[in-house]
């Protein structure tokens, strides 16, 4: 089978990259023929991609015999208890596929029949948790044991270390990264894999939340009751067909209205890049696809089942868009649904607060559930943002007396918003409810906005205010670094100094930039970046796996620290095992290694599309940022808004190309690890919805220049 897998793969790169060539070679053509390339291009990445999907299920289904477990099936008997664990099948008892559970995890002792109980559900493991409900039990190891016993103090099993509690029909449980539901049916004990379920509003949270997947099942096995992968397949394929008609769609309205040479040096870049998302994005999928069903790190493998939810849900609130986009005073309507998105996450916390585990509250309600609800209401907000623009985005941008001038009141706006997300951050950031890790898409946004006001600067309408401009640009900064040094988010530091770099770059040949200005800059990164070494990388261990990620004897010398610690070893030994063509990945397991979904997708994305894959991801890169090259040659002959549009385009670019620059480097050893994602490849959740708004937002500005700007 691997071979035919691997075939359909390279016909994927090599049709992708042959094809970006042929249209970045024509960018001067604008015939019908040229027009239609960007539609036929995503056409045909999304049924090359679908072909390998169907191919992977294919080996799944008939070949590996694999299914999903419905649930579990325990017999009652005359037994007055049941155990619940993982094991090998030996014809006569029901045993967990769940790879977290262990060997006599969990013992339900049975009430009687016509209890409003089951019974009572014990932990007999302290190798592993269980969460009930809310309710988290776990013994004390004997590690912990042996080290109270030698500081002279006695552990007790207080509230924090809970090994049992009473369960009832249809309370949840979790054990690892999977979801269940209790009952008791006539003489059986069934768990429910609801892990499965995607209208379960708890499994829902837990999916989008943390890690979290379905067990599989190899074979038949007693006692486990199957359903087959076919679904998956189902919804995936929707995925590609919708994903790859909305890019279709909006590729179709760019050439369609462009018709000009300025039009067409400023929407060539976008195109490139949305050429470049299909194509990323699809990756993706067969990355995870791969993750979750070939290889066995543990924590990677819910990636699939999150990115399926974060995409049902960009469908629907795209969906409330559509309805809004009709409707007579869309502002006030845009509240009013902000509102009730509201109100529904305050119903949804209410009612489902008992059935979460959070290890802190927030007056009652779990911290997980507080951060879950205001990162959903600032990504509805955005989505309610993108319907008002696109519905009024000639009146935001242009004066309607007079369509060669951009409306003021557009810079203001976007001023408004940098100061509003660096409040909100920061404050944030204080109660605790943004740590390294956390939060991120509040900072990401806030950075691009940061990086809009960077435009501005160039920008000829500032002149006469050069100054306060200045000094305002510089208070945000030192708010945009001081809140990052907060949160300890390493990786953001490089990521703005890397995008002012590449922003400087395209802007160079267009501008009278003193050189007092740069030499200023360089001694500022150099002095940032010199207190940044000693407050967070001398003593890092980041640091220490960067200049040293081979070491033996490290401190604390745990199984789990060193486990982490290696990673950058493993993602090197990964990466450096790659062959040309596509991994093996059919009949061979891969290395465990430690954020593979997130930080080192780059190494998994080498290793699964071979080193072609990477040669062909890198083309792409440089030929995207060689796309400005036609709208440089006219800018300083074009009028404000030309050059307002390439200040838009450049800095979304420029945002992007930071992320693939940081990532990579940073797997490759080159810079320190960092927690920058690499943009539609990587497991991200709301970072993704994020990616794909701002993608969303910079077409509707291209699309209204194209619309009411003449031709030139």
């Amino acid at each position: 089978m691997y071979p035919i897998i691997s075939i359909a793969i390279l016909l994927f790169l090599v049709a992708f990259i042959l094809f970006f060539t042929k249209i970045y070679i024509d960018i001067n053509k604008r015939n019908v023929t040229t027009k239609s390339a960007y539609g036929i291009l995503i056409a045909l990445l999304t049924s090359l991609a679908w072909i390998i999907i169907t191919l992977l299920y294919f080996d799944l289904i008939l070949n590996k015999n694999i299914s999903f477990v419905d649930y579990y099936k325990f017999p009652i008997k005359n037994n007055k208890s049941v155990t619940i664990g993982s094991g090998d099948d030996d014809g006569k008892h029901t045993y967990l596929t769940n790879k977290l559970a262990v060997n006599s995890h969990l013992l339900l002792k049975l009430d009687p029949p016509n209890s409003d109980y089951i019974g009572t559900l014990i932990l007999l493991t302290d190798k592993r948790k269980a969460i009930v409900n809310n309710l988290l039990l776990q013994n004390i190891s004997p590690t912990q044991n042996s080290i109270g016993e030698k500081l002279g103090i006695t552990l007790k099993k207080d509230n924090k270390y809970i090994d049992r509690t009473r369960v009832k029909n249809g309370d949840f449980i979790r054990i690892g990264y999977s979801n269940y539901k209790i009952y008791r049916e006539g003489d059986n004990i069934i768990l429910d894999n609801v892990s499965l379920n995607l209208l379960s509003p708890t499994n829902l949270f837990y999916l989008y939340t943390t890690t979290t997947y379905p067990d599989i099942v190899v074979g038949d096995k007693v006692g486990v009751v199957k359903s087959s992968l076919l679904w998956l397949w189902g919804v995936t394929s929707f995925i590609f067909i919708s994903f790859a008609t909305i890019l279709f769609f909006i590729v179709r309205k760019m050439t369609e209205y462009a018709k000009g040479e300025n039009h067409w040096a400023i929407i060539h870049p976008i195109l490139y890049f949305t050429i470049l998302l299909a194509f990323l994005f699809l990756a993706s999928y067969i990355n995870f696809t791969v993750m979750y069903f070939y290889q066995f790190n543990i924590y990677a493998k819910g990636s699939l089942f999150t990115e399926i939810v974060v995409y049902g849900m960009m469908l629907t609130f795209g969906a409330i868009i559509a309805i809004l986009y009709h409707a007579k005073n869309i502002v006030k309507a845009s509240q009013i649904a902000t509102i009730s998105y509201f109100i529904i996450l305050i119903l949804f916390m209410l009612i489902f607060k008992n059935n979460i585990y959070s290890s802190t509250h927030i007056l009652s309600i779990p911290k997980s559930m507080g951060v879950f609800l205001g990162e959903q209401l600032f990504i509805f907000s955005i989505f309610m943002l993108f319907i008002v623009f696109l519905r009024n985005g000639k009146k935001y941008l242009f004066l309607d007396s007079a369509r060669n001038y951009i409306n003021n009141n557009i810079y203001r706006h976007i001023i408004f918003a940098s100061v509003f997300l660096l409040a909100t951050i920061f404050i944030l950031s204080i109660v605790g409810l943004i740590k390294e890790g956390q939060g991120m898409v509040f900072i990401e946004t806030t950075k691009f906005f940061i990086f809009l006001l960077v435009t501005l600067l160039f920008h000829h309408s500032f002149g006469r205010n050069k100054l306060a401009y200045l000094g305002f640009l510089s208070l945000f900064f030192i708010l945009l670094l001081g809140t990052i040094f907060v949160i300890k988010d390493k990786g953001s530091i490089l990521q703005v100094a890397l995008a002012l770099t590449i922003l400087f770059i395209l802007f160079k040949d267009n501008f009278n930039i003193k050189i007092l200005w740069l030499v200023g800059a360089f001694l500022a990164v150099i002095l940032m970046m010199i207190a940044f070494y000693h407050l967070e990388l001398k003593d890092n261990v980041r640091y220490a796996m960067w200049t040293n990620p081979f070491a033996q004897e490290i401190e604390p010398s745990t199984q789990y620290f060193l486990y982490r610690y290696e990673q950058v070893a493993r993602g090197i030994f990964l990466i450096k095992n790659s062959s040309m063509l596509p991994s093996n990945f059919i009949d061979n397991s891969f290395l465990p290694l430690p954020a593979i979904h997130t930080d080192f997708i780059f190494a998994f994305f080498s290793n699964i599309f071979g080193h072609i894959g990477v040669l062909t991801l890198l083309s792409a890169l440089m030929l995207l940022s060689l796309s400005f090259k036609k709208s440089m040659s006219l800018y300083s002959r074009e009028n404000e808004v030309f050059k307002f549009m390439y200040g838009i385009n450049s800095v979304f670019i420029a945002y992007m190309l930071s992320y693939f620059i940081i990532n990579m480097a940073s797997v490759l050893q080159i810079i320190p690890l960092t927690d920058v994602p690499l943009p539609f490849l990587t497991y991200s959740k709301g970072i993704l919805v994020l990616f794909l708004m701002l993608y969303l937002f910079v077409v509707v500005f291209n699309l209204n220049y194209l619309k009411y700007i003449k031709v030139r």
